[in-house]
């Protein structure tokens, strides 16, 4: 292989590293070397590079692999005064000329992805009825007469309660059976002879919540209030039944 040693050594590192290079390469100028070597003879330049490096020691070896491309095979010392592919920089500066911010106007990006993790982790919660089981059995027929995730959303909605959005992130992230407990007793009926609390107006004091539970409602459609024979209060209040007896 044909190879180039770039040399941004200082001080005594620079005298020691010209000492051994100068017995490997032949010099293309004052830090710079090039020589076709094997590999074995790569490796054991690389070992006394390694072995009398200092704090000011600093080489880059690219393997020169055509005539307009090279690769950076390995460093020794103060990886620092090379970027990724082994150049060196011209000039420094801690000013922010790059701006990455303005750049990039996902601000919230890392936000949206763990909402959208924890409604996914949320959004099947309501399988646990008896109904969808006994469907899952092959024990029920037709149409759902509640949705999966309606149930999923009353359940958030019990665990939430009254708290703020910081105050039932930390009793998610530090669960108890007296909190269980609590939590449970709170779980809304839902009936067809009364009007139904929002659960989002429920949640009011919590707007994370709000916006998980509509991620975990709106997963598959959005959200519409039933009609014709599918709205009619004896079935639904079957299925109210059913959730009631299950959850």
């Amino acid at each position: 292989m044909n190879i180039l040693l770039i040399s941004q050594c200082e001080k005594r590192a620079l005298t020691e590293t010209r000492r051994i290079l100068d017995q490997f390469a032949e010099r293309r100028g004052d830090r710079t070397w090039q020589t076709p070597i094997t590999q074995q003879g790569l490796d054991t330049l690389r070992k006394l590079l390694r072995k009398t490096a200092r704090k000011n020691t600093a080489v880059a070896c690219h393997w020169i692999r055509g005539m307009d491309h090279s690769e950076l095979l390995w460093t020794v010392g103060d990886a620092s005064r090379f970027n990724a592919q082994g150049a060196v920089p011209t000039n420094s500066t801690q000013r922010n000329v790059l701006r990455e911010q303005d750049q990039n106007d996902w601000h919230s990006g890392e936000l949206i992805r763990l909402l959208a993790d924890m409604s996914g982790l949320m959004h099947d919660l309501g399988k646990a009825i008896r109904a969808f089981q006994d469907r899952l059995k092959g024990k029920l027929s037709g149409r759902n007469l509640i949705r999966h995730e309606w149930v999923s959303l009353r359940l958030l909605q019990a665990f939430v309660g009254s708290d703020d959005d910081a105050a039932w992130l930390a009793r998610l992230s530090a669960p108890s059976p007296e909190d269980d407990a609590t939590w449970l007793a709170r779980l809304h009926k839902d009936s067809p002879h009364t009007p139904n609390p929002s659960p989002f107006s429920k949640m009011a004091r919590a707007p994370l919540a709000q916006a998980l539970g509509w991620l975990v409602l709106s997963h598959h459609r959005l959200p519409v209030l039933p009609s014709g024979e599918s709205f009619q209060s004896s079935r639904l209040q079957g299925a109210l039944t059913q959730v009631d007896a299950s959850v």
